[in-house]
């Protein structure tokens, strides 16, 4: 299954949450790649961190690009695309994708450049906002759930909070998965079960 992670803003845990999932699949037993597509190489960077000083990340993580992305998913793999805020690379992603997950904060800008990245899919492929970054029990967190639904915005129900730990995780092997192992779980259902 390929799963291209996307938003047309930067700073939404796009990377993040690309090497979480592929850590939730691999923790599973699951074959996990993360593709690195965007030109920043972020998540290539942490693996190469993580490489240098705790032993890798636990699953691959390569760089990936218009000829990569149209290839066809390998048998049996989770590909979490760590996609580009526009372009080519992130139009072949999208038409790669088996379903995109558009990370946002609970901020009014981050929630509107979700809804715009998702309607720059044009319904094209099953998408989902996942909040991340999220401060229980604030008005922003609770009014950003509220517009999701209100709108209709598919969203998953696992919603990640804002944590030292995940921020700070950036070049070591995610082993506590947080919030993320429910959204890996979810997405897997969806994709098994739909």
């Amino acid at each position: 299954m390929r799963i291209a992670l996307m938003n047309a803003k930067g700073g939404v845990a796009k990377t993040t949450s690309s090497m979480y999932l592929a850590a939730a699949a691999s923790l599973r037993g699951e074959r996990a790649v993360v593709l690195d597509a965007d030109p920043q190489s972020s998540a290539s960077l942490w693996a190469d961190m993580a490489s240098n000083d705790s032993g890798g990340v636990g699953f691959d993580v390569v760089p990936a690009n218009i000829s990569s992305l149209r290839r066809p998913c390998e048998e049996g793999a989770w590909e979490f695309v760590d996609a580009p805020p526009s372009g080519r690379i992130l139009e072949t992603a999208i038409a790669s994708a088996d379903f995109v997950v558009v990370p946002t904060s609970d901020s009014p800008m981050d929630l509107q450049q979700a809804w715009s990245t998702l309607d720059a899919i044009h319904g094209s492929r099953p998408a989902a906002v996942l909040i991340v970054r999220a401060e229980r029990g604030t008005r922003a967190y609770v009014e950003t759930v509220q517009a999701l639904d209100s709108a209709g915005t598919p969203r998953f129900e696992s919603v990640v909070f804002k944590r030292q730990e995940i921020k700070k995780s950036i070049g070591e092997r995610p082993e506590k998965l947080f919030e993320y192992a429910e959204v890996f779980a979810e997405l897997r259902r969806e994709l098994h079960e739909g």
